[in-house]
């Protein structure tokens, strides 16, 4: 028996068969109807991720009130007794899946742990106290202080929340000048300067099992990059690497990273700089992976990522999944027109027209796009899934589906 298993979820899933977005998630996947007693803690969006049979249903107004949540799991703890798991797959539940574990006593992550994966200042620390490279960095709460890191690191810099996900909050700062007017219009007590680290951006995907040794690695290059798809509206999508140098050498790195932070029976999602002349740490999260990366991994390899994670999280027997690195595949996602919302007109379906793209989710005509920040897996412009070639054809093929994607649409009035 895995036990009693509370499951915290603010994702959907979709009737539309189009979507895939969540599916690997779904707890008729992830979970055993046979072994495992799941009470569902979800908001209104989640709700349409959780089985319609489900018993053991609560719905929370709003995720970010600890104080309600704390109210309403004390009362679910009297009605059904304690719980032997708490698992959240969203980065936005991680803290508080780790509070709820510190405050019933149930074994995994502790908020301390948790927050080497969440507060970009303790996780940079971290590794760097392992003598690994990581940009540097400064917590700031004056404008003094900004401005003093950001002449000492030089011009541009990075500015980012503490805690944050999807790029959402980041900037890239070129002068004092555009400094101090990001400090004269907001608080700077949740943020921190970093050194803008030039090179590639690779991220490294996997699960560890619960001593911390890899059963399942694969390492993906960016094509552009998050904060250029956020600030930028440029496409965003990363290929495989199937190059056993280019792999090893990522990998051995992340592992290095991991082992400083201690992460254990844990999925997680590592990204970093490759500069030509060393890696770079740049940050990374104690999940699966967001955007197309799983969906991409299990078509490709045949690994469920979400559930792997579960099944070492209840402690099921697991065997490392044997994998082919010489398969390639890859993701990409065109973002919706700004400004945001805008009806659809017209957009260009590639199956078929662009080797290697096996599925897409191109919007149709009529169809609003809104804006939904910090959420890559949902309808954007266009989302488009590569697998069959080389890592060489593949890559030829996102930028021949960069060129070729056109989406026409017209204000909403």
């Amino acid at each position: 028996m895995s036990g009693a298993i509370l499951y915290l979820n603010r994702w959907p899933l979709y009737e539309d068969e189009r979507r895939w977005e969540n599916r690997l998630a779904a707890p008729e996947i992830v979970f055993d109807p046979e072994t495992d007693r799941v009470t569902y803690v979800c908001d209104e969006g989640g709700r349409a991720g959780v089985p319609a049979d489900a018993e053991r249903v609560h719905v929370v107004r709003d995720f970010g009130d600890l104080d309600a949540v704390l109210a309403l799991v004390d009362a679910v703890v009297r009605d059904e007794g304690p719980f032997d798991h708490v698992i959240g797959f969203s980065e936005m539940l991680l803290d508080l899946a780790a509070t709820l574990r510190e405050r019933y006593r149930v074994p995994g992550a502790t908020p301390e742990e948790t927050s080497r994966f969440r507060d970009k200042t303790v996780m940079k620390e971290t590794v760097s106290r392992a003598g690994l490279r990581v940009p540097r960095w400064a917590p700031c709460r004056t404008e003094a202080q900004m401005l003093a890191a950001a002449e000492e690191f030089g011009y541009p810099v990075i500015v980012k929340p503490v805690r944050g996900a999807s790029s959402q909050g980041v900037r890239e700062i070129a002068s004092a000048g555009e400094l101090r007017a990001l400090c004269a219009e907001r608080s700077l007590h949740d943020l921190e300067v970093e050194e803008f680290v030039r090179g590639e951006i690779l991220h490294v995907d996997g699960v560890l099992d619960a001593g911390g040794k890899p059963l399942f690695l694969c390492t993906s290059r960016y094509v552009s990059t998050c904060l250029d798809f956020e600030l930028q509206g440029e496409p965003l999508g990363s290929v495989l690497q199937t190059d056993p140098a280019v792999r090893g050498r990522c990998e051995d790195f992340a592992l290095k990273c991991l082992t400083a932070l201690g992460l254990r029976g844990s999925a997680f999602h590592l990204e970093l700089f490759d500069t030509g002349d060393e890696l770079v740490f740049l940050e990374v999260g104690a999940r699966v992976p967001g955007a197309e990366v799983p969906y991409v991994i299990h078509d490709v390899h045949g690994v469920n990522l979400f559930r792997l994670w579960v099944d070492v999280l209840l402690g099921r027997p697991v065997e490392p999944p044997v994998t082919d690195p010489d398969l390639g595949g890859g993701w990409l996602i065109v973002p919706g027109p700004r400004p945001l919302p805008q009806r659809v007109t017209a957009a260009t379906s590639l199956l078929g027209d662009v080797p290697y793209v096996y599925r897409e989710l191109v919007p149709r005509a009529g169809e609003v796009l809104v804006s939904r920040p910090g959420s890559y897996a949902t309808l954007q412009g266009g989302r488009f899934l590569f697998r069959g070639g080389t890592q060489e054809q593949i890559e030829r093929a996102v930028r021949q589906a960069r060129a070729r994607y056109r989406l026409t649409t017209e204000p909403v009035a």
